[in-house]
């Protein structure tokens, strides 16, 4: 029984809080995991688990409470041993509330553990190798007393016989002083389950002096295999027959023919491990080195060679043999710089046996996680070949998956990769370690120099941009490693693929102003003439990906997957070919047709794209003084229609007009992402553009700035962004915007901007791009998207549906604006006022702004309010008649007329109304000028009042 719980100790104080279970694990930490294959077996047979989150923790240092618990778990199983508790402190330093108390109550009263003599028991503290190394022995059956394990050099004869007998075997930086990890842990209990088990001569006990002393022989012996089955495969009995007895060890190759151990536990495969290779060489080696380095004294005149799991031509391995593995003889070209070769030698039989293994590179597409089996998608870009270094092989539908645990990758990142052209799949997957820097000089084939040191190509060096001589010097670039060091991959640093331009002209430094520039149309419609790090006139007239250094000095590249509708050329302008007329390109096409109710654009006879929610338009368009504007619209509901033909019966006729589209779209699909679009001289009608909302309770008084600009500062929403917008007090004509309104809230579009970033100009929302709704009353209705607007009660409200990519917001009294992202998220509010923007072309709401309200407000379905629900007014002969909807009966209304001058309001009078029920009209003396336009406002109503 002492020899049984010895055994047991030994095992189990390999790891700490664990549960046993059967299988090998995928551990989410596999990657950082050393002594892979004896984690594997040791979890695979129960011993051992990860943790809740799918970790392993391998460098964790085992503690003793932990390892208590998994004795009891282990002696009584885990259901059993969880009803362990302690009536008293088994040591002075656990108390009863300590986790592991039971456990180590239970261990201590049947001598399994001790304590230490001044009466703790230290459950938190960590374990030696020294002592680690001691359970193990005495699990095997050696004796501390006979062998020396005890007094002031016990840790002498622990080492001797632990190395002795391969306990230590796989970490060659054994320090037995140091606390043992997890992963040392699992190593030394797999390669004691592997070690042969001891025994002594009979004892015999002697009593001596009233003490009973048990006499042993003086040399343990290993004991015979008996009945047990021999699934170690070697002589005498094993630890791992005796106690694991359905765990088998069988030789075999792996899918790169290598020698290998495969183990399985009742019958599961827990996996195949390679053996380690006598010798190693990562580029190609003669073979006579290899008989050298193997200390041969005979030649194997037929040693096999295998690439990739495939075998290939044998060779000859002989003393001062110079031909190589790969040569013009045989396996030419299957070894390069980069390629692992490993070489194994079988002493007993002089057999040598070669193995070539290939490192790829490549990007993970994708990567699956909701599966019983994870897996990623690798997407190679090295070329794979066939042992004849030509045939190439496509890795692609399930031979690109891998199955790991995906946490460990994301899209787009770049992994080394093997493949076994054996069992035609990927064998490995990590991630490969790049260095970023400046490109200082390269030889074609050989190597490049970055940031100033030197890296040579591996044999599968692959570059982003698809040549290697696409690259240029002092420009900055992220190379790959592969685990030799090599460069295996090569990328342009940091070109955002989302940030395009269009490059409207170049100038190179040859020309008489001596530098490199372009002028470049950027994707928020603005131009931008820059300094660049080289000479791109060859980028002129395309769509490129732009980044700037610290020096605003700008590196082109240009986009993937860039078409035009035409010989498109940029416009010069002289008197043949006028910007006026022609627009800033020119020959594209004279069928072009994109209109914003369907998502097919016809670029050219016989061409169709297609735009979505997410395609960027710049719109350019040049008036008759050849100046030209810049308009960008996301979504292809939302930009412009524009035709070379103007539908029948529209003025003015608009016939066969070119127009140019420059344009990128998603991989190889017909999807357009960018396009830049001159539409001078076309059909075109308005797009939507920015939303603008000014929320009017955030109103400050007028501001006059140092430089004696004058504006309003709103809290407001531009498009989908929560910002401030300074409206110019004094605005430009014929803009629907009024500065310095604190009592409406103002939706408009195409707002306009000064140099000083004030807001000088806007339009009321187009009628053919939405319909707006505005009133009291917002209620919250069953159904995903949809929303009641109006009414006074729920079922008195007009049921909307509300887009998926609605933009909505609430406004409280103070005129703080919060976005709300889910529908469900809004509730009832009978005295709310809304406005809504109703997209004409799929009738859902596509803005909605919520506004609370103080006056007699009341959240909640069925309840019913006091504000205003609309108001009109007219004027004749002196007086202003109002009409006041939605009233009480004696309630009080104040009533403001105030005349908008310039864009700002100036408030003339204002009057009390007594309320009737329902509706309430009365009538105020103004004398009020005709032609001007006056504002009449009560509560959160107003009524524009035209004279």
């Amino acid at each position: 029984m002492k020899k049984f719980l010895s055994l047991v100790l030994a095992l189990v104080m390999t790891m700490s809080l664990v549960t046993v279970s059967a299988g090998a694990k995928d551990f989410s930490d596999d990657g950082s995991i050393t002594y892979k294959e004896a984690v594997d077996v040791i979890s695979g047979i129960g011993v051992v688990d990860g943790y809740s989150g799918g970790d392993f923790k391998p460098t964790e240092v085992l503690t003793r409470g932990a390892a208590a618990k998994i004795i009891c778990n282990l002696i009584l199983g885990p259901t059993t041993a969880s009803y362990l508790s302690a009536d008293t402190a088994p040591f002075k330093d656990v108390p009863v509330t300590n986790v592991f108390a039971g456990y180590i109550t239970y261990c201590s009263q049947r001598g399994i553990i001790n304590g230490y003599a001044d009466g703790t028991f230290r459950p938190t503290a960590t374990l030696s190798g020294n002592a680690f190394m001691k359970m193990l022995l005495g699990a095997l059956g050696y004796d501390s007393a006979i062998e020396g394990y005890t007094g002031a050099n016990w840790t002498v004869a622990v080492i001797k016989q632990a190395a002795g007998i391969g306990l230590d075997d796989g970490n060659d930086e054994f320090v037995g002083s140091k606390a043992v990890t997890r992963e040392e842990a699992a190593l030394y209990a797999f390669n004691m389950l592997q070690a042969t088990m001891v025994e002594y001569d009979a004892k015999t006990s002697v009593d001596i002096n009233g003490a009973t002393v048990t006499i042993a022989g003086d040399k343990a012996k290993e004991v015979a295999q008996g009945s047990y089955d021999n699934n170690m495969h070697k002589p005498n009995l094993q630890f791992a027959e005796r106690y694991f007895d359905k765990l088998d060890k069988t030789e075999t190759t792996d899918d790169f023919a290598r020698p290998a151990t495969k183990w399985t536990f009742k019958g599961d495969k827990i996996g195949t491990y390679a053996d380690a290779a006598d010798v190693t060489y990562t580029s190609n080696v003669k073979l006579g080195d290899i008989y050298s380095d193997l200390d041969m004294s005979e030649k194997d005149k037929n040693a096999e060679v295998y690439y990739n799991g495939v075998e290939a031509d044998d060779v000859a391995v002989s003393k001062g043999n110079t031909v190589k593995v790969s040569s013009s003889s045989a396996n030419n070209k299957l070894v390069a710089d980069g390629s692992t070769v490993e070489v194994f030698y079988d002493e007993d039989n002089n057999d040598v046996t070669i193995c070539i293994i290939d490192t790829y590179v490549g990007t993970i597409s994708s990567k699956e996680e909701k599966v019983s089996d994870p897996y990623v998608v690798v997407n190679s870009e090295s070329l794979v070949t066939e042992k004849d270094a030509s045939t190439p092989v496509s890795i692609s539908g399930s031979k690109a998956r891998f199955e790991t645990n995906t946490d460990n990758f994301e899209e787009d990142d770049v992994v080394l990769f093997t493949y076994s052209q054996s069992a035609d799949e990927i064998k490995s997957v990590v991630k490969a370690e790049s260095v970023e820097g400046t490109l200082d000089k390269y030889t074609l084939g050989k190597n490049l120099t970055l940031a100033d040191t030197e890296y040579k190509y591996s044999k599968n060096i692959a570059f982003s941009f698809g040549s290697e001589t696409s690259m240029t010097t002092k420009s900055d670039y992220v190379i790959y490693l592969d685990t030799n060091g090599m460069v295996i991959y090569v990328d342009e640093q940091e070109f955002d693929a989302s940030q395009y331009a269009y490059v409207l002209y170049t100038q190179s430094s040859n020309s008489r102003f001596g530098k490199d520039q372009v002028q470049l149309v950027m994707s928020d419609g603005s131009v931008k003439t820059v300094d660049t790090d080289d000479d791109y006139t060859s980028l002129e007239g395309t769509i490129v990906y732009y980044r700037a250094d610290d020096k605003g000095e700008y590196a082109l590249r240009q986009a993937a997957n860039v078409h035009k509708n035409g010989s498109i050329v940029t416009t010069e302008d002289d008197r043949t070919h006028p910007i006026s007329t022609n627009g800033v390109l020119r020959n594209g096409a004279n069928t072009f047709e994109m209109k914003n109710t369907r998502a097919a654009i016809t670029t050219k006879t016989g061409t169709t794209v297609y735009g979505n929610s997410e395609t960027v338009f710049v719109v350019a368009e040049s008036d008759a003084r050849g100046k030209t504007d810049y308009s960008v619209y996301k979504g292809i509901k939302n930009a412009p229609t524009i035709m070379s033909n103007s539908p029948a019966g529209v003025t003015p006729v608009v016939s066969s007009k070119d127009v140019e589209m420059v344009y990128t779209t998603s991989g190889s699909s017909d999807v357009v992402t960018f396009a830049f679009i001159d539409a001078t001289g076309a059909y075109v009608t308005n797009g939507k553009r920015d939303v603008v909302f000014l929320a009017a309770e955030s109103a400050t008084k007028m501001i006059t700035d140092g430089d004696n600009n004058q504006y309003y500062l709103y809290n407001a929403v531009v498009d989908d962004e929560i910002t401030t917008v300074k409206v110019k007090a004094a605005q430009d004509a014929g803009s629907v915007v009024v500065a310095g309104n604190d009592t409406v809230n103002q939706v408009v579009t195409n707002a306009d901007y000064n140099n000083k970033g004030l807001l000088t100009s806007a339009d009321a929302i187009s009628a053919s791009d939405y319909t707006t709704l505005t009133g009291t009353g917002v209620w919250k209705l069953s159904g995903s998207y949809s929303i009641g607007l109006g009414g006074t009660t729920a079922s008195a409200s007009v049921r909307y549906t509300v887009a998926s990519d609605a933009k909505m917001y609430y406004i409280d009294t103070d005129g703080v604006i919060t976005k709300i992202d889910d529908v469900k998220n809004i509730s009832s509010d009978s005295t709310a006022t809304y406005i809504g923007l109703l997209d004409v072309t799929d009738g859902d709401i596509a803005y909605l702004f919520i506004q609370e309200v103080d006056n007699g407000k009341q959240e909640g379905a069925g309840n019913s309010g006091v504000v205003l629900s609309g108001i009109s007014a007219s004027y004749s002969s002196g007086t202003v008649t109002v009409t006041l909807t939605g009233t009480n009966a004696g309630q009080v209304y104040p009533v403001t007329i105030s005349l908008v001058n310039g864009g700002t309001l100036v408030k003339l009078t204002t009057a009390n109304v007594t309320g009737a029920a329902t509706t309430t009209t009365a009538t105020i003396s103004a004398a009020l000028s005709a032609g001007s336009t006056y504002m009449v406002t009560c509560g959160d109503q107003s009524f524009v009042l035209g004279v």
